[in-house]
């Protein structure tokens, strides 16, 4: 009942995941040449603070979901530990809908943010002067993901990969 949803959740968050990764490598490269505009030519670039900024904003939202699905968050489990099946589950269905809870909050304050700075025409007061509905929807979008994830996370038996790097 629930595999299409979250088959298409899945794919979602792993779509934002691999643009993070571009992203990165994008933010490499641009804070490098800045830095090798900056101190090698005496010319530092006028955007790159900018558009830094708001793709860190990107990795760190939007790339979030991703995280989730795999059960690759920081968690604490040594209180987990020593839990019993069901009480471990009672204890996901909590943190799936205290998190979705939190999430459901900040995608629809994000979209406020987001529709306002698009009717008023909003821009980021630089030379570069980016629209900033761009970098607010990034909230709606990602903890929207986010949240749906956490949901998800509430019916599978435990997320993909649960227990990180250490359990690989």
């Amino acid at each position: 009942m629930l595999a299409v949803p979250i088959r298409i959740v899945d794919q979602f968050s792993r779509f934002l995941q691999i643009i993070g990764q571009v992203v990165l490598a994008s933010m490499v490269l641009t804070i490098t040449y800045d830095a090798t505009m900056r101190y090698a030519f005496a010319s530092p670039t006028s955007w790159s603070l900018e558009v830094n900024g708001f793709l860190l904003v990107y990795v760190a939202i939007m790339t979030a979901a991703d995280v989730e699905r795999r059960g690759e968050h920081i968690g604490i489990t040594f209180l987990t530990e020593g839990l019993g099946d069901g009480a471990r589950r009672v204890l996901a269905v909590i943190v799936g809908l205290t998190g979705a809870a939190f999430c459901g909050i900040l995608t629809w304050r994000g979209y406020l943010m987001a529709h306002d700075a698009w009717s008023y025409g909003e821009r980021v007061s630089s030379a570069f002067g980016t629209p900033m509905w761009i970098p607010y929807a990034m909230l709606p979008i990602g903890f929207g993901t986010l949240g749906l994830q956490f949901v998800l996370n509430m019916f599978r038996e435990q997320p993909v990969g649960v227990g990180g790097a250490d359990h690989v």
